[in-house]
């Protein structure tokens, strides 16, 4: 548990989330294995749900901008039938291109197959 937390704790440090020095200072308490204020806890709470938000917003704007390709290329016919199949070849497509990371194609694709 306290591993999966400095995780989370040297993410926020290297994309540039939130206060690098009580992170810093965060981090540190957790390698010293000291527990956390509550007020610290609550801190890594609210940056990580908002992490948490904006990558789910980023992956469905992708999934968006997926399905509209897919419309667009069997408007155009040149592509089989299947819609599934139009969104996932371009979903494949950005993730050879390095579009996309493969969690968020694993994402898409079992979001996709849902439908």
């Amino acid at each position: 548990m306290s591993e999966d937390i400095i995780k989370s704790v040297q993410d926020l440090i290297d994309s540039g989330k939130g206060d690098p020095k009580r992170l810093t200072e965060i981090l540190d308490t957790l390698k010293q294995k000291m527990p956390l204020y509550m007020s610290d806890y609550k801190y890594l709470e609210s940056l990580t749900s908002k992490k948490d938000e904006t990558q789910k917003t980023d992956l469905k704007n992708k999934i968006n901008k997926i399905k509209q390709e897919a419309k667009t290329l069997k408007k155009q016919k040149t592509v089989p039938e299947n819609p599934t199949n139009d969104s996932l070849s371009i979903l494949k497509t950005r993730l050879a291109s390095g579009e996309i990371t493969l969690n968020e194609f694993k994402a898409i694709k079992k979001t996709l197959k849902d439908i």
